[in-house]
């Protein structure tokens, strides 16, 4: 690998740790009244690189890339005056995925179903 191209992934490197700090994934806080909310952010990046060789000298080549982005998660709302866990409270800011949409709609379900099937069990020990 060229020395240009070793010099060029390290700069990359160190870019990105510069970028990614605990500064950079808890936001400045906000004040609003009787509260503090705390903006949470994701940090994201991914980096590749490549390289070959023929069987002339002409034939070398390398290459390499990165990229990354950082975007809001969630907000922690801080109520000022009340103590403890209670004070706390997390907004999420991301879209439910698919997991928390089929936990949230059909747990509820199969617990009135499970209900049924007990009731229903009772009901023929009884009779």
């Amino acid at each position: 690998m060229s020395e240009e191209l070793n010099a060029i992934i390290k700069s990359m490197w160190e870019e990105f740790r510069k970028t990614i700090t605990v500064e950079a994934a808890i936001g400045k806080p906000i004040e609003i009244e009787d509260k503090t909310l705390i903006p949470i952010f994701g940090i994201g990046f991914g980096a590749g690189g490549g390289g070959g060789k023929a069987k002339e000298k002409e034939g070398e080549g390398y290459g390499g890339g990165g990229g990354g982005g950082i975007g809001p998660v969630a907000l922690v709302a801080v109520f000022k005056g009340i103590p403890g866990p209670e004070g706390l409270k997390v907004l999420s800011l991301k879209p439910p995925g698919a997991i928390e949409k089929i936990v949230g709609e059909a747990l509820p379900m199969v617990m009135e179903k499970i209900k049924e099937m007990k009731e229903g069990k009772k009901a023929e020990e009884t009779t």
